[in-house]
C-alpha cells in the first residue's frame, strides 16, 4: 500500500484551518479554494493530487467539508 505524505499539509487547529499544496495528496474531501481567496472553490476527494490554479502551483484552503455546500453560504 503506497503511503500518502503529509508534508504539503498545514493544519491550524486553533483557528480551524487545513491548507494543501498543489502536486500533494488532499488530506481531507471538501471544498477548497486558493488562498487569499482568488478563485472559485472546488470539490477535491481525500487521496487526490491538489490541482493547479491558473497553470500555478499554489496553496490551496479548506472552505467546507460539507456535501452541497460550496463553502461560498
Amino acid at each position: 500500500m503506497k503511503k500518502i505524505s503529509t508534508a504539503g499539509w498545514i493544519s491550524n487547529p486553533t483557528r480551524g484551518t487545513m491548507s494543501a499544496r498543489t502536486g500533494f495528496h488532499c488530506p481531507r474531501n471538501g471544498f477548497w479554494r486558493p488562498t487569499g481567496g482568488i478563485g472559485e472553490p472546488l470539490f477535491v476527494f481525500e487521496g487526490s493530487l491538489m490541482p493547479t490554479h491558473g497553470g500555478n502551483s499554489i496553496e490551496w484552503h479548506l472552505v467546507d467539508t460539507r456535501p452541497g455546500h460550496s463553502g461560498l453560504d
